[in-house]
């Protein structure tokens, strides 16, 4: 969620405890900046408690979390501050979260940094589809042969053009194996990128 997003959110906001807030502590010399909604709870109490009240957080790298909070979990991480304080820190990661995973971004390290997607707003999905079953053999052993999973995925696709593909989630250390193994007997090889219009 990028700050013009994050902005236009908090312009709904009506709440006294809604809006922007930042870490209590830095990591790295670096804060976490969040958005707070609030949620309509749909408890009886005439009083509700801080634990009571519940709230949609939104971050810069990852937007809107499955996860509610209550007030009371905020308050321990977070204060509450203008948006203009929020700004930088907004920005700063959500800028670092097009290319750094979150273990790089707050601790400067990752043990696996060029194949970790962990905080970022971008991923890669490689997926296999179309007229596979005439080759489904040589998938399976590929697969199985590199992939730390025995489960395959299925996964469906719509592209931004509409575009709806149904296929099997492909892991990246499988990609190269697998491309070499069913373009060896092939009469024609196709590979498409959909790449996001808004990954800036």
């Amino acid at each position: 969620m990028d700050w013009a997003e994050a902005l236009e959110k908090w312009s709904e906001l009506t709440g006294a405890k809604e809006g922007f807030y930042i870490s209590q502590q830095a990591r790295n010399n670096k804060y976490t900046a969040v958005l707070c909604a609030s949620v309509v709870s749909n408890t009886k109490k005439e009083k509700l408690t801080k634990k009571d009240l519940m709230f949609q957080i939104y971050r810069p790298n990852t937007g809107l979390q499955v996860r509610l909070e209550s007030l009371a979990e905020i308050e321990k991480k977070y204060r509450k501050v203008e948006s203009a304080e929020a700004e930088s820190w907004w920005r700063a990661q959500y800028n670092a979260s097009q290319r750094v995973c979150s273990h790089a971004y707050w601790r400067s390290v990752c043990r696996n940094a060029s194949d970790c997607e962990v905080g970022l707003r971008v991923r890669t999905h490689h997926v296999l589809a179309g007229s596979v079953l005439a080759v489904w053999a040589r998938v399976e052993q590929v697969l199985a042969a590199r992939a730390h999973l025995n489960k395959m995925q299925v996964v469906r696709i719509k592209t931004d053009d509409g575009l709806k593909i149904v296929g099997t989630l492909i892991p990246k250390n499988c990609v190269e194996p697998l491309k070499e193994a069913l373009s060896s007997d092939a009469v024609s090889v196709s590979e498409q990128k959909f790449d996001q219009p808004d990954a800036k």
